[in-house]
């Protein structure tokens, strides 16, 4: 609905923003942070590496492995929903995206030709790393939850990629 919401609002020209209302154990309509998939993937990025990867960190220092683990695989998850919105927004154009209806063209689809071999294998890495973590893990060979600096190296790596490929122009045809 969200998406719905903001394609009417953008081809009304009417500027948007989006606030959450949560349901909290005192009430519902609790105002809140943006949601995650509503957020630039810049500051997403940024929050990530420094705000909840910072505090995962102390907790891992102060608290150890299995309280780490906690918050490591909610990070995860957050790296993996961000690396499919850039999929979505950032390498597609914003062509396709999943719950719009149709398919929009008009000025975006030659931000297609931007895209590199290297764009995709810098997605498929890091989609099926954290994809991993979102499975069940098989007893005899557990696939450990990433450190800290790991983490914090594979969002830089983003940061940097999405930084070239925003900056990046769109080849002239021949």
């Amino acid at each position: 609905m969200l998406t719905l919401l903001e394609e009417a609002a953008k081809a009304a020209n009417i500027e948007t923003r989006v606030v959450a209302l949560s349901r909290e154990p005192w009430g519902t309509g609790q105002p809140g942070e943006t949601p995650f998939a509503a957020r630039k993937p810049e500051k997403v990025i940024n929050g990530l590496l420094n705000d909840r990867l910072a505090r995962a960190r102390k907790i891992l220092t102060d608290n150890g492995k299995a309280e780490y683990d906690l918050h490591a695989k909610g990070i995860c998850s957050d790296v993996r929903i961000l690396v499919e919105r850039l999929v979505e927004d950032t390498l597609l154009n914003d062509v396709v995206r999943r719950f719009r209806r149709d398919v929009h063209t008009k000025n975006k689809i030659g931000g297609l030709a931007k895209i590199k071999p290297e764009d995709c294998q810098i997605v498929d890495e890091l989609m099926t790393k954290y994809s991993r973590y979102e499975h069940s893990q098989p007893n005899e060979a557990p696939v450990p939850l990433p450190e800290p600096d790991d983490i914090a190296a594979d969002l830089t790596r983003l940061q940097t990629w999405l930084k070239e490929f925003s900056e990046r122009k769109i080849p002239q045809p021949l």
